[in-house]
């Protein structure tokens, strides 16, 4: 059976991008994003709740987020889940 690790994630940066670069020359950037959920508890109150995401990209796509990218910008993030521990 083969299987798919697929995210689509939709928030607000948390902080400005933190662009690094690999021993080797290859762009890294790090930032976080809140991403809003709303719901209707058993109660039948609305409430909201936020879930925060560390995000990590790669490549050209790094030096874009951390020129275009900062706190408070509205992002549409695809990619893959890693645990880290």
């Amino acid at each position: 059976m083969k299987s798919v690790n697929m995210v689509i994630l939709m928030g607000n940066m948390t902080r400005d991008a933190e662009l690094r670069y690999t021993p080797n020359g290859k762009a890294v950037a790090s930032f976080g994003i809140a991403a809003n959920r709303n719901f209707t508890d058993a109660s039948g109150e609305k409430r909201q709740e936020v879930d925060f995401f560390d995000i990590v990209a790669w490549g050209k796509l790094a030096e874009i987020i951390s020129q275009y990218g900062g706190k408070g910008q509205g992002v549409h993030i695809v990619g893959r889940l890693q645990n880290r521990s």
